[in-house]
C-alpha cells in the first residue's frame, strides 16, 4: 500500500503499477486522465462521451504496453505520446473532426458574463485549425505542458511548437472575429 500517492514520483508509481499494484495504476490515472481528457477534447469536440471513450483507450493503451515500457524519458511525455496517437486515429477516421453546431453543443459551460455560445465556437473554430497546429494547441492549453515538453512529444523544435500556437491563436482570432460578424448580421444586429 502505498502511503500518500501525491508525493509519489510517476516513475515509481509506473514500477509499482508494473508489478501489479492496481492503486499505482489508478494513482497514474487520477493524476493524468485530466489533462489526457482535455488534450482529447480538440480532436473529439465537446462530446464528452467520446472524450470519455478516447481516454479509456489511451488508459487500455497504456496497461498494455506498461510491461514493456521502460522510463528512458518520462511517463507523462509516453502518456501524450499515445493520446495523440489516439486523437489523430480517430480524426483519421472521422474526416469532419467534428463539426457540431453551436446549438448541440450544450454542455460546454461558459464563464458567467460570458455568451453561452462562445466556448461551443471557440472549440469549433480550433477544430478546424490545421492538424499541426490543433496537436500544439491541445498540449498547450488543453493540458497545459510546456513549449520544450510538447517539441519533444511532437518532434520538432520549441520555436516551431511556439510558431504553430502563434499562428493558432491569430487564425483563431481572425475566424472567432469573422463568426461573431456573421452572427450578428444573421440577427440583425451591427
Amino acid at each position: 500500500m502505498i502511503d500518500d500517492v501525491a508525493q509519489v514520483a510517476d516513475a515509481d508509481l509506473v514500477v509499482a503499477a508494473q508489478h501489479g499494484s492496481t492503486e499505482a495504476f489508478t494513482a497514474l490515472y487520477d493524476r493524468h486522465a485530466p489533462g489526457v481528457a482535455r488534450a482529447l477534447a480538440s480532436f473529439a469536440g465537446p462530446d464528452r462521451d467520446l472524450v470519455d471513450d478516447l481516454v479509456q483507450d489511451v488508459f487500455l493503451r497504456v496497461v498494455r504496453g506498461l510491461p514493456t515500457y521502460t522510463p528512458r524519458r518520462p511517463f507523462a511525455n509516453w502518456l501524450y505520446t499515445i493520446a495523440l496517437n489516439v486523437g489523430r486515429n480517430h480524426a483519421s477516421r472521422n474526416k469532419a473532426i467534428w463539426s457540431v453546431g453551436i446549438e448541440e453543443a450544450g454542455d460546454v459551460e461558459a464563464p458567467p458574463g460570458v455568451d453561452a455560445e462562445v466556448p461551443a465556437l471557440l472549440m469549433r473554430l480550433a477544430a478546424e485549425l490545421p492538424a499541426a497546429m490543433q496537436e500544439v494547441v491541445a498540449l498547450r492549453v488543453g493540458s497545459d505542458l510546456a513549449y520544450g515538453e510538447i517539441a519533444m512529444l511532437l518532434g520538432i523544435q520549441e520555436a516551431t511548437a511556439r510558431s504553430r500556437m502563434h499562428g493558432a491563436v491569430n487564425l483563431l482570432r481572425k475566424r472567432y472575429a469573422s463568426a461573431i460578424r456573421q452572427r450578428k448580421e444573421a440577427h440583425g444586429r451591427s
